[in-house]
């Protein structure tokens, strides 16, 4: 069930009204799960306090695993047609799902069939991420996800909202220290006591700031915020990085190694769900093999990692990559997958210049 309290309130009035900027007379969509269809509405009451208007479109896990499990593969990849016009209409999208309200659900769909769905959604992240629209992806924690990534759930709860409510000043002031470091690079060279040592190309790359704020240097953004990220040059990743941690439906990953030549990944092995990882990369078709992305944890009120994407690419000292699509980064590499895996306590250099000294921050 939906809790809100008046910490949550606090974050959805900060989240229309400052995160996105929500002005009189812009049309807002909102998509997210059923079981947060109270949170979606605030989102939409604040925004229509603020004079714009505000669709929502709740979608119930239940409808969501039944689909992935019994539809034909061709009607997975099939794009609505009406959620296309909407979100071709909106100024401003929220997206308040960006993990399963329920992960372990899903442990059972084969990645194939993931694989469909998500194809189905590729033109819908080109709108969310083209014309100029502002675009929030956020969550709602639930209990559900915290049993699944082994927590508390008022912990677990506790964490989002507190790394939500962070100074967004003190984010801006990192991103601007790092990204002083990352104008004109070329090289950014990561090792970890885990025995990773690659060097990734970015010369030319444009980087985005994600400090909770959209409209100013970028478009869109991670609710909680905290990262500077970028899409590393596709053909120039070169070595090998053993990934802590990465999750995905209900499968906790851990240990992976990929070793990356020309940008291209070979997998290697894990410690956990190797077989799983092999399938999703396979399902996903042509690009999802290829470096997508390089980010910079910044957000220092986040905590330990504990597999929930979202927070743990924010923490601060960490770094982490993706596997597949690009183009949101201004990359060249389309793909329906777009995998974040963590790396823990790396060193980290740009050009040389040491910005993380195992895990920590030099800047």
């Amino acid at each position: 069930m939906t809790v809100i309290d008046d910490r949550v309130r606090h974050a959805a009035r900060r989240i229309v009204s400052q995160c996105a900027n929500v002005r009189v007379g812009e049309h807002v969509y909102i998509e997210g799960r059923l079981d947060a269809t109270e949170y979606l509405e605030l989102l939409a009451f604040e925004c229509e306090r603020l004079g714009a208007t505000a669709f929502v479109a709740p979608r119930s896990d239940a409808l969501v695993h039944r689909r992935l499990l019994e539809l034909p593969p061709e009607q997975l990849e099939t794009t609505s047609r009406v959620q296309l016009e909407a979100v071709r209409a909106a100024d401003v999208v929220f997206v308040v799902k960006m993990e399963h309200g329920d992960p372990m659900l899903f442990a059972d769909v084969p990645p194939e069939r993931d694989a469909a769905a998500t194809r189905a959604r590729k033109p819908l992240f080109d709108l969310f991420f083209t014309g100029g629209r502002r675009w929030i992806g956020t969550d709602f924690p639930t209990p559900g996800q915290a049993a699944a990534f082994g927590l508390d759930y008022a912990a677990f709860s506790e964490m989002f909202w507190r790394s939500l409510d962070v100074d967004y000043a003190e984010l801006q002031s990192k991103a601007d220290a790092l990204g002083a470091v990352l104008e004109g690079a070329h090289t950014v060279h990561i090792v970890s006591a885990k025995g990773s040592d690659v060097i990734l190309g970015i010369a030319g790359r444009p980087f985005d700031k994600d400090v909770g704020v959209v409209g100013r240097e970028t478009d869109l953004s991670n609710l909680p915020a905290g990262e500077v990220c970028l899409a590393p040059l596709e053909d120039q990743t070169e070595g090998t990085v053993v990934f802590d941690l990465a999750f995905m439906d209900g499968r906790r990953v851990e240990d992976l190694e990929v070793r990356f030549e020309a940008g291209r990944a070979t997998l290697v092995g894990a410690a956990r769900e190797f077989e799983f990882v092999q399938r999703v990369v396979a399902a996903s078709g042509a690009g999802a093999d290829v470096i997508g992305e390089l980010g910079i944890g910044i957000n220092p009120a986040v905590g330990e990692p504990c597999g929930y994407t979202l927070t743990d690419e924010k923490i601060l000292g960490t770094v982490h990559l993706a596997l597949g699509d690009n183009e949101m980064l201004g990359g060249a590499n389309p793909s329906t997958l777009h995998w974040d895996m963590m790396v823990l306590g790396p060193t980290v250099k740009v050009d040389g210049r040491p910005i993380l000294a195992e895990g920590k921050w030099q800047l």
